[in-house]
């Protein structure tokens, strides 16, 4: 029993494979309309539809297939492109900032320059973490030239004097510093005071003299003198306030906006060197 299944397994083969050749032959010499013709027709027919449904049905399974395979590449590729755009960001605002900081730094030295002063620029390096002084450290000393009571100017204007050096850093006090003191004046009417710092964002002029009228927007400047620490001319704040003199005092109350931006300083110009003040003019009749 055991060999006869073989055997029929093999003679079915061979009837079929007969068959085949005798319908590829009466397909081969059947002229069309005949019969066999008809019968294909008849089958194109009737699983012609059905073929289409199926295939509609397996090519979205088959997309759907292959779009699962592209996901893993897909979010490799995601991540290439966000890395590169987040370092060609990051490359674009370094950029910027060096732009910005040249920019300013010209500034500076533009504004030193204004009174025909050397300058040395600098970058500031630290704030004074001290409630009892206000000074930042810039990154110049005694081997670019900086030394004591030189003026610090950034691109708006003074930002205050040198107190201490070291051989490549130098402490600089602010103009806004309750120790501070500024020889000034206005630039409209030449009247002469001094600009005190009060540990605020703004300064305290004192006019020197009595019957002074600042008004709001007068520009303050410095004022030059022989043995004096700022060169003249200096554009130092802007009159945001001013309280009318009273009973208990001659002059005026006035309040100045500094120029420079001192809660946001980054780079500075030390004046390293600048011209002598100018000798008054001789009055007429006095002296010789």
């Amino acid at each position: 029993m055991l060999y006869e299944r073989p055997r029929r397994a093999r003679a079915v083969l061979a009837v079929l494979l007969a068959a085949s050749i005798v319908v590829i032959t009466i397909d081969f010499r059947q002229r069309q309309g005949g019969p066999v013709d008809r019968l294909q027709r008849v089958a194109i027919a009737v699983f012609g539809p059905l073929q289409q449904g199926a295939s509609a049905v397996v090519r979205p399974i088959g997309n759907l297939v292959g779009g699962v395979a592209e996901i893993g590449s897909l979010r490799s590729e995601n991540r290439r492109l966000r890395t590169e755009v987040a370092g060609l960001r990051a490359r674009e605002r370094t950029y910027l900032d060096v732009l910005g900081e040249n920019e300013r730094l010209r500034g500076a030295l533009r504004m030193a320059r204004r009174c025909g002063c050397r300058t040395v620029g600098a970058s500031v390096v630290a704030r004074s973490g001290s409630n009892f002084q206000l000074s930042v450290t810039i990154d110049a000393g005694a081997r670019q030239g900086v030394a004591r009571d030189m003026a610090v100017v950034d691109a708006g204007g003074l930002v205050g004097r040198v107190t201490q050096v070291t051989a490549d850093y130098a402490t600089v006090l602010l103009v806004t510093d309750p120790t501070s003191g500024v020889a000034a004046t206005l630039a409209s009417g030449k009247a002469p005071g001094i600009l005190k710092g009060r540990g605020e964002e703004l300064l305290q002029f004192q006019p020197v003299r009595a019957g002074t009228a600042p008004r709001l927007g007068d520009s303050v400047v410095t004022r030059g003198y022989q043995g004096g620490v700022f060169p003249a001319g200096l554009p130092v704040g802007v009159v945001e306030r001013v309280d009318p003199a009273g009973a208990a005092s001659l002059v005026p109350r006035v309040d100045v906006r500094p120029y420079a931006a001192l809660g946001t300083l980054d780079v500075v110009a030390v004046v390293v060197d600048r011209p002598p003040p100018s000798a008054p003019t001789p009055q007429p009749g006095k002296g010789r």
